[in-house]
């Protein structure tokens, strides 16, 4: 180690003029400092830099370089490894905590040539090492490399700080809008305590759509549609189906007239790679008759004491076509103890860890065992969420049980 030095007055070196051949003007480069218990080593290695256009400080041990750091925030740090009071191992140690995220280049200064010792430097932070006694293609050749390494981090630092904004900006977005959203899609939906509904959005926004409102004669009608892809373009067409449907609903219209000017409106709103999947469910006033349309969507399933029925899809989704193809309701009689299952395809293809999608893993054997007059929500999502253990959910779900009991509903809604 050398020998201790008297400390010298921590006071910044300026250059008055830059050599010719850097190219630059004075301290164009940025604040270097220079950590040296060395009065000779300091001066000599000032003088370079300030050559090759930088401001210098001088710091004659780690303390002072640690005031100087926090003082001045240096744009790169030469360091000797070996000083009284505080080496310039702990010293970086310290600066590197001070610097967080940005990237300030420590260059150790050293005669030593010890692999341990320079191990030893990079443990601690050290960026690179120049060797003593200095010479000035050593030291461009270093600053050069460092300045890269330090320009393009901070230039990576700022995108990554920039997208963090600008993300944070965008969940609080998507956050409001939700808000907003499920206020004004929702709110005229009736509250059926009978039914069973599980909803489990793949982001902030659920493109499952699920709607539901009495007829003027007592009627349910029930609407559960899925738009293209998930999230908040998903939703797009959300806000004027949930009016039409309300709306509509309360007036009388019939099933073909709401879907049919849902369609057109779907048709004038969304892209050509937008539409709607949807089942429309209305139980007459006495409860005898269900009536359905399936445009795209999975095949709903009807649980009577005779067996259980499909009911697949027979048209296309909503918003396809100008006009609504296949302009029919289907009728099936059905009892106070049938049930009924509506499912978005989010259930049907969410995977397992080996790729496996649900519907190919059991669904089948659930709804043949499924016994008439009984749930099969709970049994059915206990499933789902075994199958789906240790795997990202990759697109919405909804997931409906209806008792198509009409006193039952009516009763427990309080109409």
């Amino acid at each position: 180690m050398n020998p201790p030095t008297p400390a010298m007055p921590v006071e910044p070196v300026v250059a008055s003029e830059p050599s010719e051949s850097s190219g630059v003007s004075g301290g164009e480069r940025g604040l270097a400092l220079i950590v040296d218990d060395e009065v000779a080593n300091r001066r000599l290695l000032g003088s370079m830099l300030v050559k090759e256009g930088f401001r210098t400080l001088e710091a004659a041990n780690g303390r002072e370089a640690l005031e100087c750091f926090e003082q001045e925030r240096p744009d790169i740090v030469f360091m000797d490894a070996l000083m009284p009071e505080m080496d310039g191992l702990e010293s970086t140690r310290r600066i590197k905590r001070l610097t967080g995220e940005d990237f300030v280049p420590v260059i150790f200064l050293t005669a030593v040539k010890d692999e341990q010792c320079l191990l030893s430097c990079i443990k601690a932070g050290g960026d690179d090492f120049l060797a003593k006694p200095f010479t000035l293609t050593r030291l461009r050749a270093r600053v050069l490399a460092m300045e890269r390494v330090r320009d393009l981090q901070r230039t990576l630092a700022a995108k990554q700080r920039l997208l963090e904004t600008l993300l944070e900006h965008d969940h609080e977005e998507k956050k409001l809008a939700e808000r907003v959203w499920t206020q004004a899609v929702k709110y005229h939906n009736v509250c059926v305590p009978a039914i069973g509904m599980v909803e489990r959005p793949a982001t902030i926004f659920n493109g499952d759509l699920v709607l539901m409102h009495y007829l003027p004669d007592g009627g349910l009608r029930i609407l559960l549609g899925d738009f293209t892809g998930h999230g908040l373009a998903a939703t797009v067409g959300a806000l004027p189906v949930a009016d039409t449907f309300h709306a509509m609903t309360t007036k009388g219209f019939d099933d073909v007239a709401l879907l049919s000017e849902i369609n057109q409106k779907l048709y004038r709103l969304l892209p050509t790679e937008r539409f709607m999947a949807a089942y429309l469910i209305s139980i007459s006033e006495g409860g005898d008759t269900l009536s359905w349309w399936n445009g795209g969507m999975p095949a709903a399933h009807l649980c009577t004491a005779a067996g259980r029925i499909e009911l697949p899809s027979h048209a296309l989704p909503l918003g396809i076509l100008p006009e609504l193809h296949d302009p029919v309701m289907r009728q099936v009689q059905i009892t106070a103890g049938d049930r009924l299952l509506l499912m978005s395809d989010g259930l049907l293809e969410a995977p397992d860890q080996q790729g496996q999608m649900f519907v190919d893993a059991g669904l089948s054997a659930l709804l043949d065992d499924w016994a008439p007059g009984t749930p099969i929500l709970p049994a059915l999502m206990a499933a789902f969420d075994a199958h789906c253990a240790g795997t990202e959910q990759i697109d919405d779900v909804a997931v409906m049980e209806i008792p198509l009991d009409i006193d039952a509903l009516r009763r427990q809604s309080g109409t």
